[in-house]
């Protein structure tokens, strides 16, 4: 068993080796658990001593149970050895296959961190396109991505969509993997999509998301709040049926995110891109990766989640930049329900699912207010407040996007 640090408050725990053991030390702390290197689920310790040493090992175990089960049934044979590399998918999709695009906006910092991991991964994509989104300090994004190899699309205007448009509709592989700039890969991440795509009905594989850190009270309520993390450490499977819910496929945020997804080429250009009326960079502030993935799902296509494409994510430090975020995200998702509908989504569908999401956040809303739930009730409120606007954000979104001369 051998315990390292990622980062402040994250950190890995290998169970090969030996019976786990508790870390030193007091304060909350989020541990990766692998195998033999491979992801196999998590812990998360609050605030107070090191815990006991027979109860963690509980924990460990509990946590790490599925993940165990499902790598082994993906890699039969000796239940005691190693766990083998992600094989090839059956399709022919290989790491060289993969093309990756970074979307970038005046971060040179995170970028260059970003880029460097990407350097790290063997084996190597197809190629690294940085996506500048009409960044203030265009050379600053130019020479970062020249020392880390990596080929510059500029946009004239700002827009996380835009970005990632300009980047895969110029890119040469295949598939074509998205990440943001605050984001760093894990060495099995690029290896782990590729193998997702199992064959020719799987449009789109997504992975997990961990934090890089949890140094701060924003960053700790970030990761209490929301699912970014709890997706489960067995790979999944989405069509159009079975469905997992009865509001399927518009409550998309179960396959994953944006910020770390593949997607084909021939998907991509089936389903437009990203739409640009949505996304970070305009009215609407989110709801482009729900709205690609629900028209995957609604073309017929299947998406993969694989929680061994791991890469890790910066939370905010800040709790203004929280706050912001929360509101983001409801705004985003609403914007998102109100471009499905005007893309063919039952109207009657979307409100009951609009209404389930409202009936949880007010049950959060309430469970925080009488001081049971895990964040304060006034970031709970950002969200709702955010998806009461996005109707209206995401209207004037389009009108924009129209007014630019786009499509939305």
């Amino acid at each position: 068993m051998s315990l390292t640090e990622r980062g402040p408050g994250v950190l890995e725990l290998e169970l090969a080796g030996g019976p786990p053991r508790p870390p030193a030390g007091a304060g909350p702390a989020y541990i990766l658990l692998r195998w033999h290197g491979r992801p196999v689920g998590r812990v998360i310790l609050g605030n107070g001593g090191p815990p006991d040493a027979a109860g963690f090992a509980r924990e460990v175990l509990e946590a790490a149970g599925p993940g165990l089960v499902a790598a082994r049934a993906a890699a039969p044979g000796d239940p005691f050895a190693p766990l083998a590399p992600p094989r090839p998918a059956a399709g022919g999709i290989t790491a060289g296959d993969v093309s990756v695009v970074v979307a970038t906006r005046d971060r040179p910092e995170p970028l260059a961190r970003c880029l460097a991991e990407l350097g790290r991964l063997d084996p190597p994509p197809a190629e690294v396109i940085v996506a500048d989104s009409a960044s203030r300090d265009p050379d600053a994004v130019a020479a970062v991505a020249a020392a880390a190899g990596a080929r510059v699309v500029r946009l004239s205007r700002p827009g996380l969509s835009r970005a990632r448009n300009g980047g895969w509709r110029a890119a040469t592989g295949t598939v074509v993997a998205f990440l943001d700039d605050d984001i760093l890969v894990d060495p099995g991440w690029l290896s782990a999509l590729a193998a997702g795509f199992a064959d020719e009905e799987v449009a789109a594989v997504t992975g997990q998301l961990l934090p890089l850190e949890l140094e701060t009270e924003a960053q700790r309520l970030f990761l209490a709040y929301f699912h970014m993390d709890r997706r489960g450490w067995m790979e999944r499977r989405f069509a159009a049926a079975p469905a997992p819910s009865p509001h399927w496929p518009l409550d998309a945020w179960r396959m994953g995110s944006g910020g770390n997804m593949a997607a084909r080429r021939g998907a991509l250009e089936r389903a437009g891109g990203f739409r640009e009326d949505l996304g970070l960079g305009t009215a609407a502030r989110g709801g482009e990766d729900l709205f690609l993935l629900w028209s995957l799902i609604r073309g017929g296509a299947a998406v993969v989640y694989r929680p061994d494409a791991l890469a890790w994510h910066r939370h905010h430090r800040e709790a203004e930049a929280l706050g912001k975020v929360l509101f983001g995200y409801g705004a985003g998702h609403a914007a998102y329900l109100r471009a499905a509908r005007e893309a063919g989504a039952p109207p009657r569908g979307a409100r009951l699912y609009a209404l389930s999401f409202y009936a949880d956040r007010l049950l959060r809303l309430a469970r925080s207010a009488a001081g049971l739930g895990p964040v304060p009730a006034g970031l709970v409120a950002r969200e709702v407040w955010g998806h009461l606007a996005g109707g209206h954000l995401g209207r004037r979104a389009a009108r924009e996007e129209r007014t630019a001369g786009g499509t939305p």
